[in-house]
């Protein structure tokens, strides 16, 4: 018998407007278990689910709505565990790829399946298995950043019974989860317990520990480390090259938010601007409101080609956060050395860039100025390539690792790399993605 198609999603309860002034209490605080088996019940269980070919890891989302409706969920954790690491984070953060293939997106809401997953990871603990690892095999592996693709790594290593050592610069573990993604949308709390549940398999974590500052791969290896893995994710600002970055007042996004999470607060300005339009714009200029600014975002595209989630885009402008669409600086303008406003063009959208977007278009004679004590760049971000000299690496235009085209080993042998740091800003999904990848091919080279 075919099944009902119910068109309208279950809503996921979110924290009133009136209550996000001035704190970071998390937002979207998700399902109830009634809501969250509503949810499951509009899964139509495809012969060919759309929605796992739409996931970079390739997660069995069918199976897994289908146990958690038998309330098999130890199960359905199981299966959960068995490709995150940490899904009570990313189920936080993640673009949700999956839901954007669900057939019934078609002709309604697609079916929740993130905040499904996030339910079962929040409500049931870790499966029986979570700690289960092969015998160990007396291999090292040393993994360098602690974000999404290296502790992805460090994981799943140790399953195969390797030693994993995790290297991180930052006092902090978690890489961007920890240092660019404000509370509201990822609780410090949440994210740390799942770090440590990690060492629990013995994975060992040296923050404060910048080794790639000297980077002697050979130095490593004569540690007794029988592999290298680089996960130095994309930490370095790009910025858009106008007058006045210099200019007390302008910062990256990036140096923004690495701030306020490090020390829980971060000067602003009275009145913030905020360039760009991904999750990093959305998450300062959110930042910023919070701090007690008047802050808004300037956007050279329109709303429908703005990168961020767009639940996150809805939440900024409930909270009264204005987006200016068409919008593009180009200088920042300064009294005392100190910002004081942005020279702005009008822009138009014209034939579709690589990004597979309109391009946008500069309006000649369109220029006019909007009045800001701060300036926040989001436009963009890279890798930190430059404390790697090795020469036997190689890299891309785009400051990216080169890695071989069939695994994912640089031209060092026995020093593999992922997320980021091969394939520039990316999603966490997709670093976990990279992260699992290299385990198997480390697992190989290990096994020689």
């Amino acid at each position: 018998m075919k099944k009902k198609l119910i068109k309208e999603r279950i809503k996921p309860h979110l924290l009133p407007v009136e209550e996000r002034k001035g704190n970071f209490k998390e937002v979207n605080l998700g399902y109830t278990e009634e809501e969250m088996l509503a949810e499951c019940e509009r899964c139509l269980q495809c012969e060919k689910p759309l929605c796992i070919q739409g996931c970079p890891c390739h997660c069995n989302i069918k199976e897994i709505i289908r146990l958690v409706l038998e309330r098999k969920y130890e199960d359905a954790l199981e299966l959960v565990y068995s490709i995150y690491v940490f899904p009570r984070s990313i189920d936080r953060v993640c673009p949700h790829f999956c839901e954007n293939t669900c057939v019934i997106g078609k002709k309604g809401d697609p079916v929740q399946i993130m905040l499904i997953k996030r339910y079962l990871a929040d409500h049931f603990g870790l499966p029986p298995s979570y700690t289960n690892c092969a015998p160990n095999t007396e291999k090292h592996v040393a993994v360098v950043g602690s974000g999404p693709a290296g502790l992805t790594t460090a994981f799943f290593l140790a399953k195969r019974g390797h030693t994993a050592t995790v290297f991180e610069k930052l006092p902090v573990l978690g890489g961007l989860m920890r240092v660019g993604i404000p509370e509201f949308r990822l609780p410090k709390k949440i994210l740390q317990t799942e770090i440590d549940n990690i060492k629990k398999l013995g994975v060992k974590f040296k923050p404060n520990t910048p080794v790639e500052e000297t980077c002697d791969f050979d130095a490593l290896f004569s540690e007794g480390f029988n592999a290298i893995f680089l996960g130095i994710g994309a930490h370095a600002p790009k910025w858009m090259k106008i007058p006045g970055e210099n200019l007390d007042g302008s910062i990256h996004a990036l140096d923004f938010l690495r701030e306020f999470n490090l020390k829980g607060r971060v000067p602003v300005g009275d009145k913030v601007a905020v360039i760009g339009g991904g999750n990093s714009a959305i998450d300062s200029v959110r930042v910023a409101k919070r701090l007690g600014s008047d802050s808004f975002i300037l956007y050279r595209r329109h709303r429908n080609q703005m990168p961020a989630n767009p639940p996150e885009i809805i939440d900024a402008e409930e909270e009264g956060i204005p987006i200016h669409f068409l919008t593009n600086p180009i200088k920042i303008l300064g009294q005392n050395n100190k910002v004081s406003g942005l020279e702005c063009l009008r822009m138009k959208l014209g034939e579709p860039d690589s990004s597979g977007r309109p391009r946008p278009i500069p309006i000649p004679n369109s220029n006019f100025t909007v009045e800001a004590d701060m300036m926040i760049q989001a436009i963009s971000q890279e890798p930190d390539i430059q404390p790697f000299s090795d020469p036997r690496l190689k890299f891309t235009r785009w400051k990216t690792f080169e890695i071989s085209e069939e695994i994912c080993e640089t031209p060092v042998p026995g020093v593999f790399a992922g997320g980021d740091c091969i394939r520039g800003i990316g999603t966490v999904v997709e670093a976990v993605r990279d992260g699992k990848q290299a385990v198997r091919d480390i697992h190989a080279f290990l096994s020689k």
